[in-house]
Order: structure tokens, then C-alpha cells, then sequence
């Protein structure tokens, strides 16, 4: 067992706190750059609804789930990731949690990015405007009776969270690497029928590609990770009724477990991967435990093979807005208006925001509030003129499926809860690689309407 010497676990009410140690006397920083790593438990300690399958309440806790929140301040601001082990949450839901924020901290909704690891053996968190449009798709899924009181809670100990990181924040050093693991696989199975089903397509596309941030103290002992990496929490199905963070959770823990902090696990573009293995209900199989070298040492790798950290750091938010056509007949929810818009010709628009964080001038993050499918990531990542190109997916809520062309034409799950049409693709990439050049060669500031 490795000695958790990072450690401090505070009680308090039905969850604790773990969080990154204070910096060992003496220590000298290695320039402006400070951060900080805290580890919340949001387990519930009464069953609640689990969200991602038909409804189902939990009948007991498997592994614990938390939210982990990683400070970076390089001198001039200070920027905020946040990885909670849930499935999703709505762009309503993360705007009304960042007024609270500022409100009592100043800090800005541009400061932050909330994403959610896609675990579906996790409570429901937060009311599904978007997703309940899609009755006839997803039956009856939202017909439970969520508790708001958890709901409450998950955010009050997110908000302490985000203060104590940023009281934490110490000397640092950063470093930027990545990897590869074969830790997923395209869900998208095609049948003899010629029907699309949610199955293992092994020569389907998939983006296996491992991003990874380092941050250390200037002697070199760890603060936290920070993992990008594109897979479905969805190794347990819907008979599953233990809570549980699925892949990206068993892989955090493990990754902690080896390098004594925090590592959060950031999900790309999970919208057409499945864990290689979907091993259904039965929590104890062994495949479960193969995550641990398929995807966990894979991180281990990557992390290993950084050889240089810099206290040097640079950090540049940004925003842009992408407007694509929106299912015809499909409505829309009020809460959701400012994601929406009728063009001069008529045509009902969605609004997708796209967030973007540049580290120094090699690197940069881009989100958005979607699941994206592999194939568009990465033709983005292969036209972007950073050296380092990462997506962060389901980020600041969601706005559901954005499929690839291609996808729409066969059908198939992910197109039929998608609120876009099959010109979505073309205007994303397109309008995505133009703003990541902008970001590189600017004539002129961002968009950041």
C-alpha cells in the first residue's frame, strides 16, 4: 500500500475532503507559476437515482466518487479545472453554479471549466432540459424524482473546494506531455441487418490519444495530474445499481494510488467509444480490473516521460461561439435560449460555446459542452498549429451527440439524440481549426462573445 503522505482528510457531514499536502519549508519556486490539487467526496450516504441508463436507485457504493480540482495561477490569473464523477450536467445548471461562485469569490465564469468523467453508475446531478426532448429515444429515463438536496450539496462542496484550492495554490513547476492506450474501442457495431448498434466495431475510429499535465513542487514532488483521455463510462450497464466512477474513476484511483496526489481524468471525444471491455453488471469481473495497465500505467507512461517542467507559465482563456443548423421539429428548451437562435432565412440554429485555454504559446485545451465523436477531434487536432492539442469534452454542460456526417447517414443511437443535422461536422471542424489559428497567428483579439 502506498503511504498517502499528500493526504489531509478533513470530515465533515457525509463526505470528506482530500487534498494536495502544503509545500515542504524551504522550498524554492521556480518562477510565477503557482498551483494547487483538492480532492472532494461527493459519495452520497442515502440511495439516490442513478443517471445514464433507465431509472434505477442505488442499493449501495462500490467506489467512491468526487469531485477533484486543480488551481493553476500563473501570476496574473488564476484558472480552474474541475473533474466530477457524474454523467452529465446541463449548461443551465454549470451557469447557475458559477453566479454562485462569483458572487461569493469573484471569481469569474471564464476561470473555470467544469467537466464530468461520464460515469453512468453515478447520481443524477442537476435537471435535463435537452435530454428529456428525446423521449421516444430514451424512454423513460427522466420519469424519477431526483434528490435536490443532493444536488444542493454537490455544489456547496464544490464551491469550499474551489476556495481551498485557490487558499492552497504553492510554487509549481508544469509539465506537458502524451500517450497513446488502447483502452477504448468504436461502439458504433454494424449488424447483419445493416442497422447500427451500440456494440464493438474494432475498425471504427477511436482517438486513443493520452494528454497529460503535470503539475509539481520545484523539488519535484507531485501536486496532481491532469488526464485527457476519450472513453464511455459504461464498463457497468444499466443492472448496475452500486455507485460507482466506472473506468475513469477506477483509473484515477489508480494512477493516485502510484503517484500520491490527485489526478483528475478529463473525457474527450467519447461521443462513439465504448471501454474496450463493457462487462455489464457483474462489478467483480476481472476484465475490470485490466484498466489498471491499459489505460493507468498508459498515464503512468506518459507521465514518466515528461523530462521537463517549467515554473514559467503563460495562461490564456478564450471563447468563441459556433452556430450550426438544429434538428428540424425538434423544439427547444427555455432554459436553454441563449444556446439557440433562429438565422435571417429562418433556419432554428444552436449555439455550441467553445472554450479555449492556451499554455504558453505550444500548447492549448479547447471544450465545449458536447460528446463529440473521435473522428472530428482528431481531424482538428491534425489541422491545429499548437504542438500540443487537447479536447476536453463534456465541459461546462451538455448539449448531447454531435456526430460525424457519415453517422448520420448510417443512424444509429447517437444521431437519433443528436439536436444537430449532418452539417454540424463540416461547420465545427471548419469553424474550430479557424479559431485555434487565431489563437496561434492572431490578427487581432478572440472572439469572446
Amino acid at each position: 500500500m502506498v503511504a498517502a503522505w499528500w493526504a489531509i482528510v478533513v470530515a465533515g457531514g457525509p463526505m470528506g475532503r482530500v487534498s494536495a499536502a502544503e509545500p515542504a519549508d524551504g522550498a524554492e519556486p521556480g518562477g510565477s507559476f503557482r498551483a494547487a490539487c483538492v480532492k472532494v467526496d461527493i459519495t452520497p450516504d442515502t440511495p439516490q437515482w442513478l443517471h445514464g441508463y433507465g431509472p434505477r436507485q442505488s442499493t449501495g457504493v462500490h467506489d467512491r466518487i468526487y469531485h477533484r480540482i486543480a488551481a493553476l495561477d500563473d501570476g496574473s490569473k488564476t484558472f480552474f479545472f474541475v473533474s466530477t464523477d457524474i454523467c452529465t450536467i446541463e449548461p443551465p445548471f454549470y451557469q447557475a453554479f458559477c453566479k454562485k461562485l462569483e458572487k461569493e469569490t469573484g471569481i469569474r465564469p471564464e476561470q473555470i471549466w467544469w467537466s464530468t468523467t461520464h460515469t453512468h453508475s453515478a447520481p443524477h446531478v442537476g435537471p435535463q432540459y435537452l435530454s428529456q426532448l428525446f423521449g421516444g429515444t430514451l424512454g423513460d429515463r427522466f420519469s424519477i424524482k431526483p434528490d435536490t438536496a443532493y444536488w444542493k450539496w454537490v455544489t456547496e462542496v464544490l464551491l469550499d473546494g474551489i476556495k481551498e484550492a485557490r487558499s492552497r495554490l504553492e510554487p509549481a513547476r508544469l509539465g506537458i506531455g502524451n500517450g497513446t492506450a488502447h483502452a477504448n474501442v468504436n461502439r458504433r457495431e454494424r449488424k447483419e441487418d445493416g442497422r447500427i448498434v451500440l456494440g464493438v466495431n474494432p475498425a471504427g475510429p477511436v482517438d486513443r490519444q493520452i494528454g497529460l499535465l503535470r503539475l509539481e513542487r520545484p523539488d519535484g514532488t507531485p501536486i496532481g495530474l491532469i488526464a485527457n483521455y476519450a472513453i464511455h463510462g459504461t464498463a457497468l450497464d444499466g443492472d448496475n445499481t452500486l455507485i460507482s466512477g466506472d473506468v475513469p474513476g477506477f483509473v484515477a484511483e489508480y494512477v493516485e494510488r502510484k503517484v500520491g496526489a490527485p489526478m483528475l481524468f478529463i473525457n474527450g471525444a467519447e461521443g462513439n467509444v465504448a471501454p474496450l471491455y463493457s462487462v455489464g453488471a457483474d462489478i467483480n469481473n476481472a476484465h475490470l480490473k485490466e484498466y489498471d495497465a491499459l489505460l493507468g500505467n498508459r498515464v503512468m507512461a506518459a507521465n514518466g516521460a515528461i523530462t521537463d517542467t517549467t515554473g514559467k507559465v503563460k495562461l490564456s482563456v478564450g471563447k468563441t461561439l459556433i452556430e450550426t443548423p438544429r434538428k428540424m421539429g425538434l423544439g427547444w428548451p427555455d432554459a436553454l435560449g441563449n444556446y439557440a437562435r433562429v438565422s435571417a432565412a429562418g433556419s432554428p440554429q444552436v449555439r455550441v460555446p467553445v472554450y479555449s485555454l492556451t499554455i504558453n504559446h505550444d500548447t492549448v485545451l479547447w471544450a465545449a459542452p458536447l460528446e463529440l465523436f473521435s473522428e472530428i477531434a482528431m481531424h482538428i487536432r491534425a489541422a491545429s498549429p499548437f504542438t500540443n492539442t487537447f479536447y476536453c469534452g463534456l465541459t461546462n454542460g451538455s448539449l448531447m451527440y454531435l456526430p460525424t456526417k457519415a453517422a448520420f447517414a448510417e443512424g444509429g443511437y447517437e444521431p437519433n439524440v443528436s439536436p444537430f443535422t449532418d452539417q454540424a461536422e463540416a461547420d465545427f471542424t471548419a469553424s474550430v481549426t479557424r479559431y485555434l489559428h487565431s489563437l496561434k497567428h492572431p490578427s487581432g483579439p478572440p472572439r469572446t462573445e
